[in-house]
């Protein structure tokens, strides 16, 4: 009988992200997701792609998408931590506090974190430090398919 896949919310920084590393960083979350798109059904943020258009969503309409059809129906959740977000760390606490399910937090070795995402101690939450996009595949399925 075919498992279902579960339903993973990938999160990160979209508003404070350098202009100079946006591309390049965006580049790498898509990767991430198509990577994992083969061992987990991925649930899509908004945000980013609107932007653009005549009619970019609103706050509200952000934060109804991302929380309710997001973290609220995800089973588990990563959260690339490499840029300052203070919308990712709403949607950590979301996950963690008050839905109890697996977060994996990621940074590049090279990054600052803030000292309260790296001792968050609760049993379904981890933090770890990445040099490869690899790392985050492998480190994902490890920690995230259990």
């Amino acid at each position: 009988m075919n498992k279902m896949k579960k339903k993973l919310y990938i999160g990160c920084s979209l508003t404070l992200l350098p202009a100079d590393k946006k591309d390049t960083f965006l580049q790498m979350v898509e990767e991430v997701k198509k990577e994992l798109s083969k061992s987990f059904e991925i649930l899509e943020f908004k945000g980013l792609a609107d932007l653009s258009t005549a009619h970019p969503l609103s706050p509200r309409e952000i934060y109804d998408f991302d929380i309710k059809n997001c973290v609220m129906k995800a089973d588990c959740m990563l959260a690339i931590c490499d840029y300052p977000s203070i919308g990712l760390g709403y949607e950590m606490a979301t996950a963690i506090e008050k839905r109890g399910i697996p977060v994996l937090a990621v940074a590049h070795r090279e990054r600052t974190v803030g000292r309260i995402i790296r001792g968050i101690d609760h049993k379904n939450f981890l933090f770890v430090y990445y040099d490869s996009l690899g790392e985050i595949i492998t480190k994902t399925i490890e920690t995230l398919t259990k």
